[in-house]
């Protein structure tokens, strides 16, 4: 069961929901589309320079892609999975709207190691120096797969520093991660395996540009040596965007799928499926690209703007939460998270419990093709697929799994998709033209953050929206 917000998270006050409360027409100074961190951030940010802004959310929820399993124990995060010590932005954001951030890192190190399952049976280390199925040279025939890409592009990293790292000057660098990695020695078998088998970002490695993978490296690097510490907000970070979201003066308007933006040069009209129109000086849209491609703008967006906004890719991701009515892993002796190379991916134990060493729950995240086999299954068959898989590579844990959350990012129909990720070639074409507003249309998101990732590059490119809409209106 997915997990949704209701009265008793929310009350009628803070979110409308439901029912209309409002009028046929509306105005305000600025318009808002999308209640993500980016989009409530804007909205907040808008609020405090004195402009009147009304939030518009196409889902029944707060939050965008930061999304909490709440019915798991330990609750898992679906979406906006790690706050970074260093992300000063979202940090702020959390103390202001009182919010408890835990440091995770006391117990995720004591449980950093994965079980390797290889044609579904499991792999000891020492069974992996020697296994046939190992493609790595004699001095690096002890790493296990999923150590391999990180090492390499940190050790390798052609960014020196993370400033300007989308500019024209780096476009050598915007190849395929497949041709970085041959370059660094790496054979096909290598990649496929390192690589391939769970893509964490694009489908395989010649999908995805080598420069956004060396800024996503160098950047985490950055990140944990300003303060190495991983938090979780208490309760799950979902409790971050419900939180913005009740300072606002101005209720979020949930249910409001847009349809239209139209500009002039004085002003803008919204409509919304519903048959809702609203009137505004400005609009910020803080939504995906893949959610941007459905509204209609008037004027057309054009030239590399307009082709990033219609070929901008957003990672397949197939998330389960599994509740674990027994520690199997007592009984086989093995630790009970998993790097597999089946389509269900890793499986994650959430460490969330009095005792540091009680697993809450697992948390199985399939990506790129194994997230689209599961999709291809339908919810109720994922499920049963994700269950069978982990029961047929632990057989101790036969009848001790329950599904207590699930969700697929590409089908979600406002998301299109995880995060944002950039195909070879496109960084130093796309990036730069892709936050530029036109005309009283601004845009907002992660996908548009040049300074940071993930939560806290959505909040960066809501505050630089709502800069550039209060320095537009005055």
């Amino acid at each position: 069961r997915e997990f949704l917000l209701h009265s008793g998270v929310l009350t009628g006050a803070t979110l409308l929901a439901g029912r209309r409360a409002w009028a046929v027409e509306d105005t305000a100074d600025v318009i808002v589309v999308g209640a993500g961190l980016s989009g409530l951030q804007a909205a907040w940010v808008l609020e405090q320079r004195g402009f009147k802004v009304l939030v518009l959310e196409g889902r029944d929820r707060v939050g965008g892609r930061v999304l909490t399993f709440g019915d798991a124990r330990g609750v898992p995060e679906a979406g906006g999975n790690n706050i970074y010590g260093d992300y000063r932005r979202l940090i702020e954001v959390a103390t202001r709207v009182d919010v408890p951030l835990e440091d995770q890192v006391p117990r995720l190190s004591k449980h950093a190691k994965f079980t390797l399952v290889l044609d579904g049976k499991p792999v000891s280390r020492s069974e992996w120096t020697d296994s046939p199925r190992n493609p790595f040279p004699p001095t690096l025939r002890e790493m296990m797969p999923w150590q391999y890409v990180p090492l390499v592009t940190s050790q390798e990293n052609p960014l020196t520093t993370t400033a300007g790292w989308y500019e024209a000057k780096n476009a050598p660098f915007d190849v395929s991660m497949r041709d970085f990695l041959r370059q660094q020695g790496a054979t096909d078998p290598m990649i496929e395996l390192a690589y391939d088998t769970i893509p964490t970002y694009g489908l395989n490695a010649r999908d995805i540009s080598a420069l956004m993978m060396a800024y996503v490296s160098a950047f985490t690097t950055a990140q944990k040596s300003a303060r190495p510490v991983i938090l979780q907000a208490r309760g799950g970070n979902q409790k971050l965007p419900i939180a913005m979201a009740a300072q606002l003066r101005q209720p979020v308007r949930l249910k409001q799928v847009v349809k239209s933006v139209e500009a002039t040069g004085a002003g803008v009209t919204v409509r919304t499926t519903d048959g809702t129109r609203y009137s505004a000086r400005a609009v910020v849209c803080a939504v995906p690209f893949t959610t941007l491609r459905r509204i209609e703008l008037r004027p057309d967006l054009a030239g590399t703007q307009a082709r990033a906004v219609k070929s901008l890719p957003y990672q397949p991701i197939h998330q389960v939460a599994l509740q674990v009515s027994r520690p199997f892993w007592e009984d086989d002796d093995l630790e009970p998270s998993m790097w597999t190379d089946s389509p269900i991916g890793r499986v994650s134990a959430i460490y969330h419990e009095a005792q540091d060493d009680q697993v809450s729950s697992l948390l199985v995240s399939a990506f790129g093709p194994g997230a689209r086999h599961l999709d291809r299954l339908g919810k109720e068959g994922a499920a049963r697929y994700v269950v069978a898989q982990v029961e047929q590579m632990r057989p101790a844990a036969t009848g001790a799994l329950r599904v207590l959350g699930q969700h697929s990012w590409e089908q979600d129909p406002f998301a299109g998709g995880a995060w944002a990720y950039f195909n070879p070639g496109t960084v130093t074409k796309f990036l730069p033209a892709m936050f530029q507003p036109q005309g009283r249309v601004h845009f907002c998101g992660e996908h548009t953050s040049v300074s940071a990732r993930g939560m806290e590059g959505a909040i960066e490119s809501g505050e630089r929206a709502a800069g550039a809409v209060a320095q537009q209106l005055g």
